[in-house]
């Protein structure tokens, strides 16, 4: 399936954030440390604009890396100032902005509805106390609560950044974060696995064992139940897991954890699995004795059913006693056994 919609990422590396949480290093993550200038900016904006297809039905423009409305506000209008010409030429037909939770007020969002802002993601990462303090957050859950519910009222979009597994985060606790973020009404969501970065509070815990990552498998198991509730609710997941990173140039800055460059693959592949698993439970009290089944999987998401090396197929053979499992594609969204 082509991709329909495009965003245009302009980083402002650490911009505003008056804290400086145990699993942050910012400029290991987004490979920037200066801020963006105006000949920057309508560079990668052209750039981006140029490269896109007749397909392309929609275009955003995200300030990333930063505590965006943190900042002081007549930079805030600056940046915002250089996007005008393109939004209102109809080039560009949205504007995100990243931030805490602590910086949210009905006066911030007036004057980021005014300057063409639709989307607001906040980096809440934990709805749970315990997690929040233990990780230097610096606001409360209560402050994520009012931030996301003014957001909502507002009629702007809402999105929300998730790290699982953070100083003392638990699977109960990530999927009550799911959940809470769900009935808060999100638009989109991110969900990024805590890894430990070089150069952080989280990597002298870790090195000291004083913190322990999850696993990879550990990841997966959080994240598919917490992709599980989002994919039930309708709502978009834009990310899981970090981006790729480049470390052709340095040194890898990622110390330990749950790192993978398809994470977000392996997350979906392995949900299509848990759901082929129920349906083929259910054929197998029907049919306890046959040694062969056909399947029926959805050609749009045809990899994420078959699995990597053909994975949940092999899985689901060998979990139901099966001599032979073949397939075919349909273009209906539900999977499904064919009788014999």
């Amino acid at each position: 399936m082509s991709k329909r919609r495009i965003t245009i990422p302009i980083f402002i590396p650490h911009s505003g954030c008056p804290h400086c949480c145990v699993f942050c290093n910012q400029w290991k993550v987004t490979g920037s440390h200066n801020e963006p200038t105006e000949a920057f900016f309508k560079k990668t904006v052209e750039s981006y604009l140029s490269t896109a297809g007749p397909e392309i039905e929609r275009v955003e423009l995200a300030f990333f890396g930063g505590t965006f409305t943190a900042i002081d506000q007549e930079l805030q209008r600056k940046y915002l100032s250089w996007a005008l010409p393109y939004v209102t030429s109809g080039s560009i037909k949205s504007i995100r902005i990243s931030t805490r939770p602590d910086y949210i007020d009905q006066n911030i969002l007036t004057f980021l509805e005014s300057h063409y802002v639709e989307t607001v993601e906040i980096g809440v990462q934990s709805f749970d106390r315990e997690v929040l303090l233990y990780s230097g957050r610096g606001h409360s859950m209560e402050d994520s609560l009012r931030a996301c519910t003014l957001i909502k009222k507002s009629g702007m979009r809402l999105g929300v950044q998730l790290l699982p597994g953070l100083p003392g985060d638990t699977i109960d606790k990530s999927i009550s974060s799911a959940e809470i973020t769900q009935s808060l009404g999100a638009d989109d969501v991110r969900i990024y696995p805590a890894v430990v970065l070089r150069e952080t509070e989280l990597e002298r815990l870790y090195l000291a064992g004083k913190y322990k990552p999850l696993s990879l498998e550990e990841a997966l198991l959080w994240v598919v139940q917490m992709y599980e509730i989002f994919y039930d609710a309708k709502i978009n997941v834009i990310r899981m897991g970090l981006h790729p990173m480049d470390f052709a140039e340095g040194e890898c800055p990622i110390v330990a954890g749950p790192y993978h460059v398809a994470f977000g693959f392996l997350v979906k592949s392995r949900f299509r699995r848990n759901c082929m698993e129920k349906i083929l439970s259910q054929w197998r009290k029907r049919f306890p004795l046959v040694k062969d089944v056909r399947l029926l999987i959805p050609f749009e998401h045809k990899e994420e059913y078959i699995g990597h090396k053909k994975e949940n197929i092999n899985y689901l053979k060998e979990k139901f006693f099966l001599t032979k499992i073949s397939y075919e594609y349909t273009h209906s969204s539900e999977f499904n056994v064919l009788e014999f």
